[in-house]
């Protein structure tokens, strides 16, 4: 099952990229994000770099395990979650446009086992809404932060 959906944000890639893997801005949009961290100390992420997220979903904490499979920034980013049930495949690729950022998220589930598989609609729409409404909160947290660091030079003016 596959999917992707799209969000233009009104600041250049580079403002919005920090929000896609630093964990502590990624609990601000991320819905249910209890946690993330990388599993050795770095300065950035690279290819091949792992990480653990515990995320709360349906009233059940639940971890993840993950490995960055791809990173050019400020245009993509592509991260491997894994559970013991099924594997998502993410992608997050950023393109300037006038005045801003288009950002398309394109995700692949594998089930790794048959209950998954038999739930693999359902749970793909869950997904799809929840990858919706967390690309509607990154909008707003970077165009926020742009704002405010508007305001805050203009103030320092």
């Amino acid at each position: 099952m596959e999917f992707a959906c799209d969000v233009d944000i009104d600041a250049p890639p580079e403002c919005i990229f920090p929000w896609l893997e630093e964990p502590a801005r990624m609990q601000q949009w991320v819905q249910g994000l209890e946690h993330s961290e990388y599993l050795a100390p770095i300065d950035a992420p690279v290819v091949g770099t792992r990480f653990r997220q515990r995320m709360r979903e349906m009233g059940r904490t639940v971890t993840y395990d993950g490995e960055v499979v791809q990173r050019e920034p400020p245009g993509v980013l592509g991260v491997v979650l894994t559970h013991r049930r099924f594997e998502m495949r993410i992608a997050y690729r950023l393109g300037a446009r006038a005045g801003g950022t288009h950002l398309r998220y394109a995700l692949h589930l594998r089930a790794l086992d048959s209950t998954v598989a038999r739930m693999e609609r359902a749970l793909g729409w869950m997904l799809e809404r929840g990858a919706r409404q967390q690309l509607a909160r990154l909008k707003r947290c970077v165009e926020d932060e742009l704002a405010s660091d508007d305001k805050n030079r203009k103030s320092s003016l």
